[in-house]
């Protein structure tokens, strides 16, 4: 989990440094000079560009939020594996995500099959991979699906009442979407926020989500997946 809080705060500090230079621009009616040798050029962030700048905001915070969340549930499925656990040695909920993983094609299975497999998995080692397909992360994103991953591996989805459960990820996500899949313009979308706007989403958002990797990492480093 050390490697997946390390590229989360490098991306943090991605983030912080384009809304730095974001409000130097914007709120500084920064122009920017372009010199050689024959003629100076000058060129003067609009208002059209700033607002294109702002959309910019939605896209990078999801890409926060998204990786953040892929690699911490590939971390606890990795961790999970390394330990050579026995079905039974497990929590009920993973025994389930294993069970889905493992016997996903019992409806295709021969009774007799079926029979050897239920016989042998009190013994297997649990092996639970990563099945991306399964998972509906891409564009999906916020703290309702979040809370579903806890709910479904059994960490705790609880953070600090002050972050809201999250809710201003719900927007980051929505507003993602709608610029990837081409429904709203950039210029239209970053209309509707104020730098402002987006530097109490960009706070909520990058606490809420810290909060969500500590829980996993305590999840992990306590091996909160074992049968007490």
């Amino acid at each position: 989990m050390t490697t997946v809080l390390s590229d989360f705060e490098a991306r943090v500090l991605e983030i912080e440094r384009y809304f730095e230079l974001l409000n130097l621009l914007i709120s500084k009616e920064a122009e920017l000079h372009f010199r050689n040798n024959r003629q100076p050029q000058t060129f003067t962030v609009d208002a059209e560009l700033s607002k294109i700048l702002r959309a910019n905001c939605f896209l990078i915070l999801y890409n926060l939020a998204e990786s953040s969340i892929r690699q911490s549930i590939l971390e606890i499925h990795d961790q999970i594996s390394s330990k050579q656990l026995k079905f039974q040695e497990v929590k009920d909920e993973i025994k389930k995500v294993w069970l889905n993983n493992k016997y996903k094609n019992f409806k295709t299975t021969s009774n007799e099959d079926i029979l050897i497999a239920i016989t042998n998995i009190a013994n297997d080692m649990i092996d639970i991979r990563f099945d991306e397909s399964g998972t509906n992360l891409g564009g999906n994103v916020d703290a309702q699906k979040i809370r579903e991953f806890a709910r479904k591996l059994g960490f705790s989805d609880k953070t600090h009442h002050k972050l809201n459960n999250g809710s201003k990820l719900h927007i980051v996500k929505n507003r993602r979407n709608h610029l990837a899949h081409g429904n709203i313009s950039f210029a239209n979308c970053g209309r509707e926020y104020s730098i402002e706007d987006l530097e109490k989403i960009k706070n909520q958002v990058v606490k809420y989500l810290r909060n969500v990797l500590k829980n996993i990492k305590k999840f992990i480093d306590e091996e909160q997946f074992k049968n007490s």
